[in-house]
């Protein structure tokens, strides 16, 4: 799971590299196993509900969503990557079908328990998708530029549910010393982008400095922030 058009030690910040780096397997942001904390979280984001409707943005290929099918879940996610969404589906022994339009495509497993979308996140909303009961944001919010992080929000909001639970995993660095993506995404910033109407609960902070290490050999701390987000 990754990044709108954004990803980590990229040296561009634009779609193009982004669709790149895919075709050429340079692709550190994708993880091989399902994101620890959100196994560990999973009760809270479920909050004793059955048969969710989950929103995976900037989804990739990742693994999380398979995990998240077969709790019982029904999984929606959205990428730029075509060759991503495709390499998911094969990758995972799946059947699909492809419907495309004039702003997306739209990628359907044969039982209906997984649809993913090839399009910007930010045409997401024309896709007709809504009623999340849940969103699981494993960096994406970390990859979107700061300057449409209002964006994000926008297209998040119309999408949630009233009773929509959102996890977020994020990097807390000081970025006075590096200020690209993945991007630093404190509690205050956090708040600030989803706005007045969101309860934000940190669930855990690690220190991840391998990874800082890997983009700036300069970082004192490099913290690996969990959130829930819920409505007030």
């Amino acid at each position: 799971m990754a990044a709108e058009s954004l990803a980590e030690g990229s040296s561009k910040n634009n779609p193009r590299d982004w669709l790149d780096r895919w075709g050429a397997g340079d692709t550190p942001w994708h993880k091989t196993e399902v994101n620890p904390f959100l196994i560990k979280y999973i009760h809270l984001l479920e909050n004793n509900r059955n048969n969710l409707k989950i929103f995976v943005p900037l989804c990739g290929k990742s693994l999380d969503m398979k995990w998240l099918i077969d709790r019982g879940h029904r999984v929606v996610g959205v990428d730029l990557s075509q060759l991503a969404i495709e390499s998911f589906f094969k990758e995972n022994s799946m059947e699909y079908s492809v419907e495309t339009r004039n702003d997306f495509s739209k990628y359907t497993e044969k039982s209906g328990r997984i649809t993913l979308y090839c399009c910007s996140l930010y045409d997401f909303p024309k896709t007709g998708e809504k009623d999340f009961d849940a969103v699981v944001d494993r960096g994406s919010i970390g990859a979107i530029y700061p300057e449409d992080r209002h964006r994000y929000a926008e297209v998040l909001s119309s999408v949630k549910s009233s009773d929509c639970r959102h996890f977020i995993d994020v990097f807390d660095y000081d970025d006075s010393v590096r200020h690209e993506y993945p991007y630093s995404l404190p509690m205050s910033t956090i708040v600030e982008v989803l706005g007045k109407d969101w309860n934000v609960e940190l669930l855990d902070s690690v220190q991840d400095l391998e990874t800082g290490k890997r983009l700036l050999d300069k970082f004192e701390t490099f913290a690996r922030n969990i959130f829930l987000v819920t409505r007030k």
